[in-house]
């Protein structure tokens, strides 16, 4: 993955880096509760989804087509999209998600970076029991967070259709249990059914939810079966 973690110039927010803001716990900067590996798959599901709304990859239950290879020049897609293109054959996009969550670490700092380079994060260092060195990164400028959220409560609340990226956004939102984190409980409970139908729209979403239910499933088999 580049070392640069700095966006184009003048370009709006990558799905990445909406995801990382909207995982971010609004005061204290730190993530917030997730199911094991939900934050993992869904930065690569997000960043796959980036290069497919770039028109470079296209997707179906089967596998993922490199349409272009002409890079984007934003570094984090055109490092993923080098991955994928080097494959000798198209693969299943579960694939890709279990290859590229291997590298989610590097992509959630780079992200975060990112979110500070553009002054919407703020960068806090201090010790924890003065031996460990802990990074918080709190909202600087929480205009970008309120106009997600603001975009995504009316598509929840009303019933128009939602454009390709948004309801990504809500698939992996709500693949990661990050729903209930963001909006009223209220409205969660009254539009359940409407939450559950934008998820479904998109293909690459429900491949994180199974992914995601499949690890918790197993971590959940192995604990109980050390109980016994």
């Amino acid at each position: 993955m580049s070392d640069s973690p700095t966006p184009p110039p003048d370009s709006a927010l990558t799905l990445v880096e909406e995801m990382v803001l909207l995982a971010l716990d609004d005061a204290t900067g730190d993530l917030r509760p997730m199911p094991v590996m939900a934050l993992e798959y869904s930065l690569a599901s997000a960043l796959l989804a980036d290069l497919a709304l770039a028109g470079r990859l296209d997707s179906d239950p089967q596998q993922l087509v490199v349409l272009s290879r002409e890079p984007t020049g934003d570094s984090l897609l055109d490092d993923a999209l080098a991955t994928v293109a080097a494959s000798p054959e198209p693969l299943p996009v579960a694939h890709w998600l279990r290859v590229l969550a291997g590298d989610s670490r590097a992509l959630e700092k780079a992200a975060r970076d990112r979110l500070v380079t553009r002054g919407i994060l703020r960068e806090e260092k201090r010790k924890l029991l003065w031996v460990f060195g802990v990074r918080r990164y709190p909202a600087a400028d929480d205009r970008e967070r309120v106009e997600v959220r603001t975009r995504l409560s009316a598509l929840i609340l009303g019933e128009d259709l939602p454009d390709p990226r948004d309801a990504i956004l809500i698939s992996l939102l709500k693949a990661s249990h990050l729903v209930p984190h963001l909006f009223p409980e209220a409205a969660i409970q009254a539009r359940e059914a409407r939450i559950a139908t934008l998820a479904r729209m998109d293909l690459v979403g429900r491949e994180v939810s199974s992914a995601v239910e499949a690890i918790v499933t197993l971590i959940s088999s192995s604990a109980l079966s050390l109980r016994v």
